[in-house]
């Protein structure tokens, strides 16, 4: 089965955190950018088996000392994403061949993809390229799919296609909403990028 260390850690995070409240998980995303020197790019390293090993206690401080102003960041559109996933950057950076559309209809019609689970890859690709999407559900890309006229059906179906390839097309990252309403939000891996870029004719 293949395994994404970057999406098991962003999975295990997530669970980690998802019960603590904001104030919570900003002091321990703050001990995180200081026991890594991620506030430093110039020193960021690359984290060792040694260095997980003992971590030091996060520090309490003061609520107070915590307490600023809300920030708007910018994320999945349109809807709201589960709190607490942060989506690492792209994949795979400056893939020419999405970047040089400037809309869906112009990569569709610069494609002959004819399955639907092909739509829905060229599509989802484009967005989180592009369109710089942390995170897509089927709505997303079925509701632009139909605004240009490529209406599809059984998207959940294809959606378990592509994920379900070794190596998987697309992985799931979480979900929008609880019960049965809730709606399934995904990326495109890697090897999904590569493979709907062989979709446009170049």
């Amino acid at each position: 089965m293949y395994h994404d260390e970057e999406i098991s850690a962003l999975s295990n995070v997530y669970e980690s955190l998802k019960g603590l409240n904001n104030r919570q998980i900003k002091r321990i995303i703050d001990w995180l950018t200081s026991k890594f020197n991620l506030d430093k790019p110039e020193a960021i390293r690359a984290v060792t088996p040694e260095a997980a090993v003992s971590p030091q206690p996060v520090p309490q401080e003061p609520a107070e000392a915590f307490v600023e102003p809300v920030r708007k960041k910018r994320g999945r559109k349109p809807g709201k994403a589960v709190p607490g996933i942060e989506a690492s950057q792209s994949v795979v950076s400056g893939i020419k061949g999405f970047m040089k559309y400037d809309s869906l209809e112009e990569i569709f019609s610069a494609s002959t993809v004819k399955r639907i689970g092909q739509k829905i890859l060229l599509a989802a690709a484009y967005l989180q390229e592009k369109e710089n999407f942390k995170e897509l559900s089927s709505y997303d890309v079925s509701s632009r799919l139909k605004k240009i006229g490529k209406d599809i059906k059984n998207a959940s179906v294809a959606i378990n296609g592509l994920m379900s390839k070794k190596p998987p097309l697309l992985i799931q990252t979480g979900t929008l909403g609880v019960g049965l309403k809730s709606r399934r939000i995904f990326r495109v891996t890697e090897e999904g990028l590569k493979v709907a870029k062989t979709y446009i004719n170049e």
